[in-house]
């Protein structure tokens, strides 16, 4: 049965799904669905469905494949077995190695892989559902996977197709247009314009490729500015605007918080302080009565002298104390918020090495799966491929075996039917001869007689006449005798057929 329609564009312009010829199918982006790759995109496109995950820069295994220049791009394609109406045969094929290959060379100009040598970055695809496009899509999502991952590029890639249906150039071309259509030509592009890919299937004249670039490029544009969008959804996170009010309540929360310390700090110095002067007081007291009693003229002077002196060591003492207070404080101050800053360094490392350590263990564990995963599609590739030859192999055996029992069969058919063909042309040329021979034979007696009764008539007496009949009739008993005989000789089989050469009256003694 065959499911196209007699139109695939009706007379209007509108194609089978409503779109215009240079409108480009709905497109859904979402950004991050993997939590254990580092680049992961999610894309709906029209009704097909793209899983992309990018893992790296990382470490290239087997180490024969690393440069020592420039990382290694490594692209997978793979649609998944459910992903078409016809169950697709898991594993490798040899388109999905193609598109793998062009779609790998469609990100070499733009990544920067000569930041990373020695390692390896993964582009792992798998095509969830497929509706005509996929390589475009998967271009599309792949370039957003590895923004996603952080991996830096000159730009990101976009990818359209447009081909050729009831002899109209057309913009991305759906399921039914590309298996009905005329031609179909995908391209990929970098934001700057430059084209990194350019694949044809089909026949197009130079003035209808031209047309198609042109709605590429148009389509290209539109997909960078989706792509654009999802990643600063993705990326930008909104600024809250800060009010004078929430600052000076901010400012004076901390310092109702700082205020406590600082009054019990001016507290204590005036303790100190008070305690101080009442000792020099005493001290100064002491001095002036011995002042006065010794040097009566200079007592004022003298006071007045050590009133500053006093005062100046006063001050001195104190700002000694109180800078060593504050740098006291100051040092446990920065010492906590060292050691806080230290924790949190030390955890954000310990956090580090734990995800890297998980996410080598997770890669291994996905190479073990793949390789298993791989192993178990060779060993049945190879089982089919061995049951396959077995078959043929048997069923050339039973064929060679059938072939020469019937060969057999024939030939002793073939044996059966000569010797019985032979036996019958034997027996019928043994009672020709015998018959011959007989015949023969009664013809030379019946002369004989003739003879004989020619001469005895002549000799004999009229008398006599009647013994001739006698031996007329003896002779005719004799003659159907002999030929009860040769009936019976001929009855008994061929192999009795020949004479005793002993016998009288054989055909060599009568030719004698």
């Amino acid at each position: 049965m065959n499911d196209k329609s007699d139109k695939l564009i009706t007379d209007d312009g509108l194609r089978l799904d409503g779109r215009r010829a240079d409108e480009i199918r709905p497109m859904k982006i979402e950004i991050g669905v993997l939590s254990r790759a580092d680049g992961s995109c999610y894309l709906e496109w029209g009704r097909n469905k793209i899983l992309v995950g990018v893992f790296g820069p990382r470490e290239a295994h087997p180490r024969r494949s690393q440069r020592a220049d420039s990382a290694v791009i490594r692209y997978k394609y793979n649609m998944a077995s459910f992903s078409v109406e016809d169950r697709a045969r898991p594993g490798p094929s040899r388109r999905s190695i193609e598109i793998s290959k062009v779609s790998r060379e469609a990100f070499e100009p733009v990544i920067m892989a000569e930041l990373f040598p020695k390692t390896a970055i993964d582009i792992f695809v798998e095509v969830l559902q497929a509706d005509a496009g996929t390589r475009t899509a998967a271009i599309n999502a792949s370039s957003i996977a590895l923004a996603d991952a952080g991996i830096p590029m000159k730009g990101l890639i976009t990818a359209c197709a447009f081909g050729k249906v009831d002899g109209q150039v057309v913009l991305d071309l759906n399921k039914e247009e590309d298996n009905y259509g005329e031609a179909d030509f995908p391209v990929a592009m970098t934001q700057d314009g430059e084209i990194t890919l350019v694949q044809m299937d089909g026949h197009l004249t130079p003035e209808e490729i031209k047309k198609g670039m042109e709605l590429v490029k148009k389509g290209c544009k539109e997909i960078l500015a989706i792509q654009q969008a999802a990643l600063r959804k993705r990326f930008e996170t909104p600024v809250e605007e800060v009010s004078e009010e929430k600052v000076i309540e901010k400012e004076a929360k901390k310092e109702e918080l700082s205020a406590p310390k600082t009054a019990i700090i001016v507290e204590e110095e005036h303790e100190e302080a008070r305690e101080i002067g009442a000792e020099i007081s005493e001290e100064s007291a002491e001095a002036s009565i011995i002042a006065s009693e010794v040097i009566p003229d200079f007592e004022e002077d003298l006071e007045e002298e050590l009133e500053e002196e006093l005062e100046e060591e006063l001050e001195e003492e104190l700002g000694e104390e109180l800078e060593e207070e504050f740098e006291e404080e100051l040092e446990e101050e920065l010492e906590e918020e060292f050691e806080e800053e230290l924790e949190k360094e030390l955890e954000e490392e310990l956090e580090k090495e734990f995800e890297e350590e998980l996410e080598e263990e997770f890669e291994e564990e996905l190479e073990k799966e793949f390789e298993e995963e791989l192993e178990e599609e060779l060993e049945e590739e190879l089982e089919e491929e061995l049951e396959e030859d077995l078959e043929e192999e048997l069923e050339e055996d039973l064929e060679e075996e059938l072939e020469e029992d019937l060969e057999e069969e024939l030939e002793e058919d073939l044996e059966e039917e000569l010797e019985e063909d032979l036996e019958e042309e034997l027996e019928k040329d043994l009672e020709e001869e015998l018959e011959e021979d007989l015949e023969e034979e009664l013809e030379e007696e019946e002369a004989e007689l003739e003879e004989t009764l020619s001469l005895e008539k002549e000799n004999i007496e009229p008398e006599a006449e009647a013994e001739p009949e006698v031996e007329e009739e003896e002779i005719s008993t004799e003659t159907a005798e002999a030929e009860e005989e040769g009936e019976e000789e001929k009855s008994e089989g061929p192999w009795k057929v020949v004479k005793d050469p002993s016998e009288a009256g054989t055909r060599g003694e009568k030719d004698e």
